[in-house]
């Protein structure tokens, strides 16, 4: 019995799952060292009640679950074990001594955290389809069936009112491919993988500023830009650019027309971890109650919005793809500042092509 103790005792230990013991209690009578994995000594886990570690809202349910076990039985729960963040497992239960309630259970801990968060990317892709499909079928009409209406008018109008129509077709067919343009280019470069290259930012603030100059009037809207890069800055080219894009479009779209002066600031600033980009406009602002949503997929928080509500969700989407960081503030009637940290990838060798 001895030799079969060891044997068992070996394949346990040097299992990729977690084994314990726990008590009628469901206190941890033993643990095996695959738990140091998480941060944790099985020692000091000794003692403690299984439960400490469940998040909370799931505690009384997974109580239920161990109550009710006369056999074996598979569950998955979340659990903070050492310092770790939560991970999900698959929770094979098993009734010591069957027949003889209260004598505890013998747990198998089987991790399955990349599996949950797969599921949850495919439910947020899933909903993010949703709302696209709802998007595409309901906005995209209003200027389609525009079109087809002036059309008809075109066709019985006199020869001197074609022109007319023809010019608003147009804009509304502008206005759809224009839409159908943005969201092609979002979920292009959502499955392009970060890319890795040396970005001189004072040649991408005046290239974007320049393809930009047709938004805004220049006697009615000053940009100013301020560019200290001590370090070369490596990112993926096309996502700051993407990240750019959209900060300045927002600032111009939102420019307080009722001011003496509208002014947008752009200041950036690189060093060896990261590069600061603060986009700092005086525009009509964005009132609190809206703040939180403004990142929300067709979000708009103002009636005063022409487009279509893509922009501060690929921004934010962005800037999350290159392990970066947003900050916005805002008050109606004074303006908006949005900062962008992004890390600054010169340590990171280049990959051979």
């Amino acid at each position: 019995m001895e030799g079969a103790d060891w044997i068992f005792r070996e394949l346990v230990e040097n299992s990729g799952d977690i084994f314990t013991v726990v008590d009628k209690n469901f206190r941890i009578r033993y643990i095996s060292s695959g738990v140091k994995e998480y941060g944790a000594e099985p020692i000091s886990l000794l003692g403690k009640n299984i439960f400490d570690f469940v998040c909370p809202e799931k505690t009384e349910e997974w109580k239920q679950h161990l109550a009710g076990v006369e056999e074996r039985r598979l569950y998955e729960i979340g659990l903070r074990l050492g310092k770790s963040t939560t991970n999900y497992f698959d929770v094979t239960i098993y009734r010591i001594n069957q027949g003889a309630p209260g004598n505890g259970h013998v747990l198998k801990l089987h991790n399955v955290t990349q599996r949950k968060l797969k599921e949850k990317e495919l439910v947020n892709s899933n909903k993010q389809l949703d709302q696209v499909i709802y998007k595409t079928t309901h906005d995209l009409r209003a200027p389609l069936m525009s079109a087809l209406g002036l059309v008809d008018l075109a066709v019985k109008a006199p020869a001197e009112q074609k022109d007319e129509y023809l010019a608003l077709i147009r804009k509304s067919l502008h206005k759809l491919n224009g839409f159908i343009e943005e969201m092609n280019h979002f979920f292009r470069t959502e499955k392009m993988a970060v890319q890795r290259e040396r970005i001189n930012l004072s040649d991408l603030i005046r290239e974007e500023l320049e393809s930009q100059r047709n938004l805004y009037r220049a006697d009615r809207l000053t940009i100013e830009t301020s560019v200290n890069e001590e370090e070369a800055f490596f990112s993926d080219r096309i996502r700051v650019k993407t990240i750019l894009t959209n900060l300045v479009t927002n600032a111009i779209k939102y420019a307080d027309v009722t001011k003496e002066k509208s002014v947008i600031r752009i200041t950036a600033k690189t060093d060896k971890q990261q590069c600061a980009l603060v986009v700092e406009d005086n525009g009509i602002g964005i009132e609190e109650k809206y703040q939180s949503k403004i990142y929300d997929l067709f979000f708009r928080a103002t009636t005063q919005s022409h487009g279509t509500g893509l922009g501060l969700f690929i921004l934010k989407d962005t800037v999350e793809r290159l392990k970066g960081t947003i900050e916005m503030k805002s008050q109606v009637g004074v303006g908006t500042t949005f900062k962008i940290n992004i890390p600054n990838q010169v340590t990171v060798p280049a990959v051979a092509g």
